[in-house]
This record gives structure tokens, C-alpha cells and sequence, in this order.
């Protein structure tokens, strides 16, 4: 068995019904993000952009809509194992 065994099947990004309920949910997580960011809010609620933003956005789409923190730590905890594979070693 390898670590993406634990890992289900991507699925597609949610429909606009269910990515306009998110971002009422999690309003505020998406603020901070957009303020620090410097972008609008708006941004997060549209179609992904081409490439890694596009990737970073459906990333972050799929995290604030998994509400089980031992779900949100097995996530993490698996980014760290590949950030670590790819080199990277200040991994908090």
C-alpha cells in the first residue's frame, strides 16, 4: 500500500449552486485569503484560471469544503510528505 491509496478519487470542481454556498460558509476565510492576496473576493467564485493558479484555487475550493479536521489533518499531512519529497524541508 502506497500514501495515495488513503486518498480518494479527484472529483470535479462543485457546481455554481454549491461554490456560491461555500463562499457564504467560509466568507470569511475567503476575505482574509482575498485581502492578503490582494484580490478580489469575486475571484474565488468564478471559473479557475489556466495553470497552477487554477490548480491553487481548485486546491483551496476542496479544502474549505471538507469540514472534518482529521480529513483537513490528513491533507496536510500528506502535502507535507510530497513538498518534503520534492526538496522542500521548512514544512511547519
Amino acid at each position: 500500500m502506497n500514501p495515495f491509496t488513503l486518498v480518494p478519487k479527484l472529483q470535479a470542481l462543485p457546481d455554481r449552486a454549491t461554490r456560491k454556498r461555500l463562499a457564504t460558509r467560509h466568507g470569511t476565510a475567503l476575505r482574509r485569503l482575498a485581502r492578503e492576496l490582494n484580490v478580489p473576493t469575486e475571484t474565488f467564485s468564478g471559473e479557475p484560471p489556466a495553470g497552477e493558479a487554477g490548480e491553487l484555487l481548485a486546491l483551496m475550493r476542496h479544502w474549505l469544503a471538507i469540514e472534518d479536521g482529521q480529513s483537513r489533518r490528513r491533507i496536510l499531512s500528506l502535502a507535507r510528505q510530497e513538498a518534503e519529497r520534492s526538496g522542500y524541508s521548512e514544512c511547519a
